[in-house]
């Protein structure tokens, strides 16, 4: 078989396959300890690969630090994430850059399917603070809706 005809065959091979190539994730909550929204879009073609991902946090509950009440999350702060057919999981971690040592760890799991517009799950906060030179730490939970495009 001629090169020519094998490229030509292989781009109508690739001209069939369904163009879902990337699509975006957004997670949502809103109680009395805390708002969030997170969010990225993601590359189906890479395993479900988030990029670009982002979130605003606001914590409500009482006794958080000034510096904790508003955080910005990165693409540096999604340490974990997982997203298939079903299931949506993200794990956030943000450390303070100075002293006293403290860190924020945000879980989110939601399930749906390829059908629902939300998605419907849990989150964990968790807020560790050095105080008095000893390290405590807090845990809030509470729900959360995930839109899931593409």
């Amino acid at each position: 078989m001629s090169r020519r005809l094998l490229a030509l065959t292989a781009l109508a091979c690739l001209s069939l396959a369904p163009a879902h190539a990337t699509g975006g994730i957004s997670c949502e909550a809103e109680d009395r300890a805390a708002k969030f929204t997170i969010g990225s879009p993601i590359g189906r073609s890479t395993g479900g690969a988030f990029f670009q991902f982002e979130g605003e946090l606001e914590v409500r509950a009482a006794n958080v630090a000034e510096d904790f009440k508003k955080v910005t999350f990165g693409k540096d702060h999604l340490t974990q994430s997982w997203f298939d057919a079903r299931d949506l999981k993200m794990h956030v971690h943000f450390e303070r850059a100075g002293e006293p040592h403290g860190t924020i760890d945000l879980t989110v799991e939601a399930r749906g399917t390829a059908n629902a517009e939300t998605w419907r799950g849990r989150y964990v906060l968790s807020i560790g603070e050095t105080v008095n030179g000893e390290f405590r730490s807090r845990r809030f939970t509470g729900r959360v809706s995930c839109s899931v495009e593409g």
